[in-house]
């Protein structure tokens, strides 16, 4: 009642301020206070007299008089009926006539696009407005300066008006429609794209929405229109495409089938033109090179602090120690610099070189072109690179880009390495071998019909249980309600976006009325809790989201990690189980699959084992005890993982203490096995393949 009334009061208020204007002045002051009004959350505003005073005051005193209406009017969406208003026509038909017409600036095009918005919300079309906006702004320049205001505008604005992500979809349907978009030139085509990527992505209820992927089968034909061998300037906006593609999609699959379509579809389909375009333009090809030192290249999208740099990072380093290897070989890391998706780190530039590991960049100035760089320039500028500093292998732990692809498939080196970080479905016919870290510890693994060289990679410490100053701790963990058991994860979002799974956290969380859950990471929290609400409304003020985490932190404030199915997390989870955390994973083997495995492993190894266990002081029996036996944090289905989930926020702090040791124990034999056998068997592997 009271916020009808407040309601009421300001619109009141609102009229009264437009119904005394004389002035651009006073409307700009009242629609400054209908801001005010829209920004609080669940407020619904319906008056006809405020519809006819903004109509009337904004023809009057901005359109009549030829001034210009700020971006912000386009917020009267929020409250415009469909009534038609025939005063506002005119300058709808020039917006329209002169938009991106031959001599007209960026900066003024946007201005004529906000114009013919504004001038059709007034009119009674406020859907077409939208929709007309969406499709024009996305014409522009995105580094225009015009455009950078737009960016910010649009960013507020539409999550304000809560504008449909179907309205999005619709006016991108019509952009993106081949008959629409190969009439624009190429940069026009590329600012679609960008604004896609960096603008309407980021709107907080677009962002990771599930329904970007039912744009996929225009951009895939938009990319099959590209993939022409003969033609230089449409590969080159081929390869951007397949960036576009692989990133817009790769941040909503949540399937192995998904990356397999994707493999067929755009992977393999693009590598064969790649190939026959170096045939077409006589690239250089890599031959064989008597030298000291053989080179291993790794090629990387950029330096970033992510899950895969800490896996090559942390394998790297143990690889520069042995001095066999040192003898024998030297390793370089060319970077694809991928700046759409961010700059690179130097600390880590720098942390790669203090190993003795040269960085090569040579794509740095095609980087200065901004979000309308080349990226086949940027491949030819690598492979040439690649080539030219003789090259014997080449490693790329990349499974999609349109420069990785191209470097692959037109060949860059005798030897090509798949190192797979998830992705076992990726294939061309250049690779010549493949390994993974992701392996149990097994020298082979074969995954989806594909043979892989297990290399196991023992983490360095400094990823996992670095010194974290304990008020930090306490200062992240005072953002939530004190005295509360906190069950988490970190990851990406889609990870935990199961039905089946977020039905069997909210059953824990019934029962355990102590709880809360952080679900930390990106991702589309928009429909999760769409989903949470439909399984039970009462509890979805006990789910945080708080984004990108600091996993450093977060690894000390979540008590207990019920692990996500039936995509599981990955790095973020070995990082918490390092730490000493509890973590409950629904396990893909059955009980005796899992129990033969370890007995298998342990007997291949019962040497190395043997002296681990020595330097623990235990015996063998305690450790396959802790490790076989012991199978209170592994459940085989749903139901055995709810039982030992609810068990596990039963147990003593005593209790708990003595599983995060033995967890601890085994994870630091484990480890030390990785070491000493993930080198083997990565020399072993290039030595014999060479």
């Amino acid at each position: 009642m009271q916020d009808d009334v407040f309601v009421q009061n300001s619109i009141t208020n609102i009229c009264n301020i437009l119904q005394n204007a004389t002035h651009k002045n006073h409307v700009d002051l009242a629609l400054s206070e209908l801001l005010k009004l829209i920004e609080i959350p669940s407020i619904k505003i319906q008056s006809q007299e405020l519809n006819k005073l903004f109509r009337d005051k904004t023809y009057a005193f901005i359109f009549s008089k030829g001034d210009i209406a700020d971006s912000f009017y386009i917020c009267l969406y929020a409250i415009m009926d469909s009534q038609t208003d025939t005063r506002f026509d005119a300058f709808i038909r020039i917006a329209d006539n002169n938009l991106f017409v031959q001599g007209i600036s960026e900066e003024e095009s946007t201005m004529l696009l906000e114009l013919g918005c504004i001038a059709k919300i007034l009119a009674g079309n406020k859907r077409q407005a939208i929709k007309d906006y969406i499709k024009n702004i996305s014409l522009t320049d995105i580094h225009s300066v015009a455009a950078q205001k737009s960016y910010s505008f649009i960013l507020k604005a539409f999550g304000l008006l809560d504008i449909p992500f179907e309205l999005f979809l619709e006016a991108m349907r019509e952009t993106l429609d081949t008959k629409n978009i190969l009439l624009q030139d190429p940069k026009r085509r590329r600012s679609i794209f960008n604004w896609q990527i960096h603008v309407f992505w980021n709107i907080k209820h677009f962002f990771n929405h599930r329904d970007w992927l039912s744009l996929y089968p225009l951009w895939e034909k938009v990319f099959y229109e590209m993939l022409d061998s003969s033609h230089f300037n449409k590969i080159d906006e081929a390869l951007y495409l397949q960036f576009f593609i692989y990133h817009m999609c790769g941040n909503s699959f949540t399937s192995e089938q998904e990356w397999k379509n994707f493999n067929e579809k755009i992977t393999q389909k693009a590598s064969s033109i790649y190939q026959e375009f170096a045939s077409n333009f006589h690239l250089p090809q890599p031959t064989p090179h008597t030298k000291p030192k053989k080179i291993i290249a790794f090629l990387r999208d950029r330096l970033v602090e992510n899950s895969p740099y800490k896996v090559e990072y942390s394998f790297l380093k143990n690889l520069m120690q042995n001095k066999d290897f040192k003898q024998h070989y030297e390793i370089k890391i060319y970077i694809m610099g991928f700046l759409e998706k961010s700059d690179d780190d130097k600390a880590i530039k720098q942390a790669y070189e203090d190993l003795g590991i040269k960085i090569i960049d040579v794509i740095n100035t095609f980087n200065q072109q901004g979000y309308y760089n080349s990226h086949l320039s940027k491949a030819l500028s690598i492979r040439e690179a690649i080539i030219a500093d003789k090259t014997d292998i080449l490693i790329s732990p990349n499974n999609g880009y349109g420069i990785s692809d191209f470097i692959l498939a037109s060949r860059a080196a005798p030897m090509q390495i798949f190192w797979s970080h998830g992705n076992f479905v990726y294939d061309l016919p250049q690779i010549d071998l493949r390994m993974t870290h992701i392996c149990g510890n097994a020298p082979y693994v074969s995954y989806a019909g594909y043979n892989f060289v297990g290399i196991g990679v023992h983490m360095d410490k400094n990823f996992y249980d670095p010194y974290v100053p304990q008020d930090l701790i306490n200062k992240e963990r005072d953002k939530y309600p004190p005295h509360k058991i906190i069950l988490g994860v970190i990851g990406r979002l889609t990870k935990i976006d199961s039905l089946a799974y977020l039905q069997t956290i909210i059953t824990i969380m019934q029962k355990n009325p102590n709880t809360i859950f952080l679900a930390c990471g990106n991702g589309n929290v928009y429909e999760i809790k769409q989903k949470i609400i439909s399984l039970d409304p009462h509890i979805i003020h006990r789910f945080f989201f708080p984004g990108y985490v600091d996993s450093r932190i977060y690894g000390h404030i979540i008590d207990f990690w019920p692990d996500s199915f039936p995509m599981q997390q990955g790095e973020s989870k070995v990082e918490f189980n390092a730490k000493g955390g509890i973590i409950l994973n629904l396990s893909k083997e059955d009980k005796q699959e899992r129990k033969d495995r370890l007995e298998k492993w342990i007997e291949q190894n019962n040497q190395i084992i043997q002296e681990e266990c020595k330097k623990e002081k235990i015996t063998l029996d305690f450790l396959k005890k802790i490790w076989i036996e012991d199978i209170s944090c592994i459940a085989f289905d749903r139901d055995d993982y709810l039982n030992k989930a609810l068990n596990i926020l039963k147990i003593s702090q005593e209790e708990k203490q003595n599983l995060s040791a033995n967890r601890l124990l085994i994870r630091r034999i484990y480890d030390h096995i990785l070491q000493i056998k993930g080198i083997h068997s990565f020399l072993r592997a290039i030595q014999n393949h060479a």
